[in-house]
This record gives structure tokens, C-alpha cells and sequence, in this order.
């Protein structure tokens, strides 16, 4: 097909919980990085420490909510296109029917 779309729904059920894995695991490293201690360091390294950790944290759960989105709208987008296939075959049916 010339200029279609083509869609694989093997592929989005593999696809969605990838990206749900992927969200759980980044929110866990952000705990993670949360409960970090800096105690072990210098204490003139410990204030950037907590910084980059606070930093680094923020980012881990960014990017778990940017995994959530997407497996949310591969969700969306795999509930839109089976329903316009069912929709297209109900109405051959009821072509062939006439």
C-alpha cells in the first residue's frame, strides 16, 4: 500500500508492556537515588553530591512519566485501529449480506 499506514498489533502488544516495565524500573532507580547516602563523602563533596543526585532523580522520574505516556497512547492508538478494523468489517458484512 502506497502512502498507507501500516499497523502491527504483535508489535504494540510486545511494545506496551515494555514501556510499563521500563516506567517501574526508572521509578525505582529514582527511589533509589532518593535514599542515597552522601554521609561516606568529604564534606566538601557532599552538597554536589546531593545535588547531582537530586538532579539525577528528577530526570528517572521524567522520563518514567514520558514510558507511562507512551504506553498509554500506544494503548489509545492500538484501541482506535481494532475498532476501525472491526467497524470496517462489520460493514462488509453488511455488504455481503445485501
Amino acid at each position: 500500500m502506497t502512502g498507507g499506514v501500516w499497523y502491527d498489533p504483535m508489535a504494540t502488544a510486545i511494545l506496551i508492556p515494555r514501556w510499563g516495565t521500563q516506567a517501574s524500573q526508572l521509578r525505582a532507580a529514582a527511589e533509589g537515588l532518593s535514599s542515597a547516602s552522601t554521609g561516606g563523602l568529604p564534606s566538601v563533596a557532599q552538597g554536589p553530591s546531593r545535588v547531582f543526585l537530586e538532579m539525577w532523580e528528577t530526570t528517572e522520574r521524567r522520563a518514567s512519566v514520558a514510558s507511562d505516556v507512551y504506553a498509554d497512547e500506544l494503548r489509545s492508538t492500538h484501541g482506535a485501529y481494532t475498532s476501525f478494523d472491526d467497524e470496517i468489517a462489520g460493514r462488509m458484512e453488511q455488504l455481503e449480506a445485501r
